[in-house]
């Protein structure tokens, strides 16, 4: 299995008072095998991708507090864009509150039609940004956890976790300004809209453990080069409506090493 990411982001109209930025995501996943889904028979969609377009906004007002609003429009499918029942909608509503010089209350309105749990429904959200020092960032909420800490200079830790099965977490070592060390751990989760399945509410989720071990070095003002390799395991693919279905036509992948090699450009 191979996968291939790119990933645009453009800023414009940038100022003390707002700034925007639009973005391009793609993504293509080529499985090689000759795997059936167990149930229906059908054979396993050789390439999923998922195209993605969108941009953000936001504004700041009287007294520090910023809002704004980001919106996503794509498609996750063996046939992306094939039709209506394959395009994809994101759309975030969000404000953010200051109570004391870096804390604030975090608010926001999201609907997404490939969330984890509760698609298609607008989900409210509440949080607070607790910000004591340059070395402490913590962000807690309803339904997400953010955690940012430099217990020494070179040493950053980083954890995340999004409701119900979004973790991931980070430790990273700059021993000079233009290159890091980093160990990670991730539980991910993907979700696609096979063309031809036979519930339109239907998707093929992906889930997937990792743990690995990196070095990232920036060889000028506006490349860097990321190399990293770890272990995959407990990964499986199954086709449903919720977690619960993971059962129905589920095709399991063998644990095992992979590799990634990331190029980035900065203009």
């Amino acid at each position: 299995m191979t996968e291939h990411r790119l990933f645009s982001l453009a800023f414009f109209l940038q100022s003390p008072e707002r700034d925007s930025s639009a973005y391009l995501s793609l993504r293509a996943q080529d499985a090689g095998t000759a795997a059936v889904l167990p149930d229906t028979g059908e054979s396993f969609p050789g390439n999923l991708w998922d195209i993605r377009l969108g941009g953000q906004y936001r504004q700041k007002f009287e007294g520090g507090w910023i809002g704004g609003a980001a919106v996503g429009l794509g498609s996750a499918s063996d046939k992306p864009f094939a039709s209506w029942a394959e395009t994809l909608l994101d759309v975030n509503l969000f404000a953010r509150i200051p109570t004391e010089k870096h804390n604030a209350w975090l608010f926001f309105l999201n609907y997404s039609k490939t969330r984890e749990f509760l698609p298609n429904v607008p989900l409210p959200g509440v949080g607070y940004w607790y910000e004591p020092s340059d070395q402490v960032r913590l962000v807690v909420g309803i339904p997400f956890a953010f955690l940012n800490l430099r217990p020494v200079k070179d040493v950053t830790f980083s954890f995340s976790y999004f409701f119900v099965r979004s973790v991931r977490a980070r430790v990273t070592y700059s021993p000079f300004g233009f290159l890091r060390l980093y160990g990670n751990f991730e539980w991910r989760n993907e979700s696609y809209y096979r063309a031809d399945r036979q519930d339109d509410k239907d998707r093929l989720f992906y889930y997937e453990k990792q743990v690995s071990a990196g070095i990232q070095a920036f060889l000028n003002r506006h490349v860097s080069l990321d190399v990293s390799a770890g272990y995959a395991f407990d990964r499986f693919y199954f086709e449903g409506r919720t977690y619960a279905d993971r059962d129905h036509n589920r095709v399991s992948i063998g644990n095992g090493p992979f590799v990634i090699f990331r190029l980035g450009a900065r203009l």
